[in-house]
């Protein structure tokens, strides 16, 4: 049995050091006793110090305890030092896992679906699902839970052995056949795990779901309890008063506005396409020679309406800016493939293109000019 199983309220004690190992992936430790909880059934490893050096992970090895450190300086064998657990990281883990708990609970006992994976994270939680739960579901589900933990159901742990387990219904079987730790959290769900628990439902708080998604045959469900469901709602709050500030408008009509703003942006998106192929349509028609060669401060895409109007009326068109961006259109009358491979020989240069289009950028500044000469060189030798 793990010391933090005994007693998890423990965050602060004094040991001594059991064995010290160093190799190329960090420096380790074992402890004669240790109250750290290692990762393990899908809950992150304790966070803290040992002797002030930074604890980066837990986990068990050959029924040890191994504690890695940041540093190996001034640890030696049978040395006592002071270990201190993050609290609120420990609390932080502890709402989660048990929030996951009554959320598996619920959704086995009211909705026969099973949890066939669980992933708790910093910043949220999720459990993996063996079927498709919709969006109605999930919502009067955060209710229920919410429900339950406003009962403050009261969440015991006990050992039984398997032979001993009587008719306490399981919520999923184990494989342990002896000290099987038991986390039974009202008459709601008794499941074998051995991860930190909440004493009561009631410092959960507060659940939220945050996201869902298809996952395999069922789904991805993410939430959050506690402390970071109020973070996540009073974040969204603050957005909610921005949004309100800036479009002017009182929450109900957010939505609407925003729908709104997405109607004109498209309205502008297309008026604007419309003025760019005009404008390009103007600029090609001014020019007489049979091929161009000019530095622009156009952008890529009326760059692009010029250059196929140019194509169009059968000339050729190589256009650059001063960033090192490259575009070449040669319709049929060459290939721009072949004119930019030419241009890029020994110089920096990333890009491609085909028969009658190429675009590319020339990274180095002081080979623009370089590489614009070889333009013109190849357009030479090119049939035109």
């Amino acid at each position: 049995m793990k010391l933090y199983q005994e007693n998890q309220e423990i965050l602060k004690f004094n040991t001594r050091i059991r064995s010290v190992l160093e190799d190329d992936s960090g420096v380790y430790m074992t402890l004669i006793e240790s109250y750290f909880y290692p990762e393990g059934g899908g809950q992150p490893a304790d966070k803290g110090t040992i002797n002030g050096k930074e604890v980066l992970d837990v986990f068990v090895r050959d029924e040890e305890i191994f504690h890695q450190v940041a540093s190996f300086s001034g640890l030696t064998i049978n040395m006592p030092v002071s270990c201190i657990i993050d609290g609120l990281t420990r609390q932080d883990y502890t709402v989660q896992h048990t929030a996951q708990h009554v959320l598996s609970a619920v959704l086995s006992d009211k909705y026969g679906t099973g949890t066939i994976g669980f992933h708790l994270g910093e910043e949220y939680t999720a459990i993996d699902t063996d079927r498709v739960l919709d969006e109605d579901t999930l919502r009067t589900l955060e209710d229920e839970i919410n429900f339950h933990i406003g009962e403050d159901l009261k969440v015991n742990i006990y050992f039984r052995d398997k032979w001993n387990l009587g008719n306490i219904p399981l919520r999923k079987e184990t494989e342990i056949e002896n000290n099987i730790r038991i986390v039974q959290i009202g008459t709601l769900d008794y499941c074998a795990c051995g991860g930190t628990h909440v004493k009561s439902l009631k410092e959960l708080r507060l659940f939220k779901f945050l996201n869902a998604e298809k996952y395999k045959e069922g789904m991805r469900v993410s939430f959050l309890a506690g402390e970071r469901a109020f973070s996540y709602l009073r974040n969204n709050e603050d957005i909610l008063r921005k949004l309100k500030k800036e479009l002017m408008v009182n929450f109900d009509e957010i939505p609407y506005r925003v729908v709104r703003l997405r109607e004109e942006k498209e309205e502008y998106r297309k008026l604007s396409e419309d003025l760019n192929l005009k404008l390009g349509e103007a600029i090609a028609k001014g020019y007489t020679e049979d091929y161009i060669i000019e530095k622009v401060e156009f952008d890529d895409d009326l760059i692009k309406v010029i250059g196929n109007t140019l194509m169009k009326s059968g000339k050729i068109g190589v256009f650059y800016r001063v960033d090192g961006r490259f575009f070449a259109f040669t319709g049929n009358k060459a290939s721009a493939k072949d004119l930019m491979d030419m241009a890029r020989v020994g110089i920096d240069f990333r890009g491609g293109g085909g028969q009658s289009m190429a675009q590319g950028f020339v990274e180095r500044q002081e080979e623009l000019g370089i590489f614009i000469s070889k333009i013109y060189a190849a357009l030479l030798k090119l049939e035109l």
